[in-house]
């Protein structure tokens, strides 16, 4: 009797050691889904992702009238932005050629201060956009 009492207990502990382990797994899952909706959310709902007439703050245009580039302010939809929007790094540049079709867009996760006019933009005979964030960045916009 003594015999099977043992062997129904070790029966008992390896059962509820595969029951710990399934519940560890699970969490683990659980967790690792929690992160991929984040990043989900994050690339979809950037605060840069949607942007029109109700966020345009300035715009400026080219020497020649080739490009002009839209200063727009960032919309509250991360914590990410929601913290950049009370710093006051508010904006995102979207620089367009004369016809209206979108030709660069500044990095979806860049702030950027509201300085809109020491922005030199291209003309025809450079396709250089300089701006600047905490350094200068240069992009060559014909690439």
């Amino acid at each position: 009797m003594k015999h099977n009492i043992h062997i129904s207990f070790e029966n008992i502990l390896r059962k509820n050691a595969v029951f710990i382990i399934i519940i560890i797994l699970v969490q683990i899952i659980k967790i690792i889904l929690v992160l991929i909706i984040m990043v989900i959310w994050w690339w979809f709902f950037s605060s840069s992702s949607f942007y029109g007439d109700f966020n345009l703050s300035s715009t400026k245009h080219g020497e020649d009238g080739e490009y002009y580039i839209n200063m727009y302010q960032h919309l509250p939809t991360t914590p990410l932005a929601v913290n950049e929007l009370i710093e006051g790094n508010r904006y995102f540049y979207v620089l367009y050629n004369k016809q209206g079709k979108k030709i660069w867009h500044s990095p979806h996760y860049a702030y950027l201060y509201d300085d809109i006019n020491s922005i030199k933009l291209p003309t025809k005979k450079s396709n250089l956009l300089i701006y600047y964030d905490e350094d200068k960045k240069i992009v060559d916009i014909s690439r």
